[in-house]
């Protein structure tokens, strides 16, 4: 079995572990802690010492909320977007990510996004899925998304669209019913089941979510909204039910270069912290690959991206000093992983995800004094070195160069 040393870098897990050594040993850290016996200044024969003097070791990311089968479509064929590639996920540091439905039913249906789940982890991160998307009632796998949810482990929750003018939703009463099913699906798999919701900017009840909440008697936990900071209305709500005990997630995706009346991700989570949500309750995901690009103010297109990226976000919440680093850390890698109950022993995944401890997936990212990303791994395998994919997608377009004049 191989072994691999993490030497001599900073180690958050995400909490501060100080300076020393994480040792993997195949798939799972044997260690983490000073320089010692375990991984000496002698290693043992045929281990492999990664030098990370200098540098931070810190859990993988995992991000919540990904559009790996690419979203678009509904405003035409052409608005589809392709795929995500592996290489691009793992090279923003991301070890754990959940694939999204998004506008499209149709041709982005359950059976294609698990197919695509099924496949990342191929040559990159551990991937799941939720069920849902757009439209009510839901397209399913299976005949229904309780079944779904009971049949399939990839599968972590169910997602829905409210306040969207392209959305079709459930009522007060089937949003109660869908809670009380998450409850029981939990229960039954001990996977999150989270009810994963999207805010729109449309108008609607403001009192819908915390009213079958109550109704449903569900569990908080089992909600999180998400697109938090879409404008400042969805950012009230948000607050609201973060207070109730629900997940809050903030996109860095929605930022008001990109969308008139949105709240930069910086300053919604000082609100929402200042509103009295514990830092705990609070995650980061991408929405990554999501939208066809905007038009911007000028009259131009934005230029296509795939806009994965969350550490960039973590360090401007530091610099600003919203949170300190291990708290910041926390929000795209502890935080998501509990929300999704990632972090225990389950059927959704193995024990310890978003942490660093002995026992824990090697699910570890590397990164340099500003967070870039230097090395990755997942469940051992080194994926990224030297901030580059160690196996590049195989269906991703290589670079054109310009034509000549």
């Amino acid at each position: 079995m191989g072994r691999t040393i993490l030497r001599g870098g900073t180690v958050l897990t995400p909490r501060p572990a100080g300076t020393g050594d994480v040792v993997i040993t195949g798939r799972d850290i044997l260690e983490v802690g000073p320089t010692g016996p375990a991984s000496g200044p002698a290693p043992l024969p045929g281990a492999t010492v990664v030098d990370c003097a200098g540098l931070l070791v810190v859990p993988g990311v995992v991000d919540g909320h990904l559009h790996v089968l690419g979203g678009g479509g509904g405003s035409g064929y052409h608005t589809r977007i392709p795929e995500l590639p592996a290489d691009v996920i793992v090279e923003a540091g991301t070890t754990t990510c959940v694939g999204m439905p998004g506008v499209d039913p149709i041709t982005r249906n359950p059976e294609a996004l698990l197919a695509r789940t099924y496949a990342l982890p191929v040559t990159g991160p551990r991937a799941r899925a939720m069920a849902g998307g757009f439209h009510w009632p839901p397209p399913t796998a299976t005949g229904s998304v309780l079944r779904d949810l009971h049949l399939l482990p990839h599968l972590v929750g169910v997602k829905i669209a409210l306040y969207e003018h392209r959305a079709t939703a459930p009522g007060p009463a089937e949003l109660a019913r869908l809670l009380r099913e998450l409850e029981w699906a939990a229960g039954a798999t001990g996977k999150g089941c989270l009810l994963h919701v999207h805010l729109g900017t449309g108008a609607g009840d403001p009192d819908l979510l915390p009213r079958a909440l109550d109704e449903s008697g569900a569990d908080p936990r089992r909600l999180q909204v998400t697109h938090a900071n879409y404008t400042t209305g969805t950012l009230a709500l948000a607050t609201r039910l973060g207070g109730l005990g629900c997940w809050v997630d903030v996109n860095p995706l929605i930022n008001p270069d990109r969308i008139a009346g949105a709240v930069a991700p910086v300053d919604a989570v000082a609100a929402l912290l200042a509103g009295g949500i514990p830092a705990d309750r609070l995650t980061l995901s991408s929405d990554g690959n999501a939208s066809v690009p905007p038009t911007l103010p000028d009259g131009t297109t934005e230029p296509f991206a795939y806009r994965v990226e969350l550490l960039p976000t973590v360090r401007a919440l530091t610099a600003a000093g919203v949170l300190d680093l291990p708290d910041a850390l926390a929000l795209v890698t502890a935080n998501p992983a509990a929300a999704l109950r990632l972090d225990g022993d389950g059927p959704a995944g193995p024990g310890g995800l978003g942490t660093l401890r002995a026992g824990g997936p090697a699910d570890i990212a590397v990164l340099d004094p500003d967070l870039r990303v230097r090395h990755v791994f997942r469940d051992g395998e080194h994926l990224v070195r030297d901030g580059r994919a160690v196996a590049p997608d195989p269906f991703r377009p290589p670079h054109r160069p310009d034509p000549a004049p």
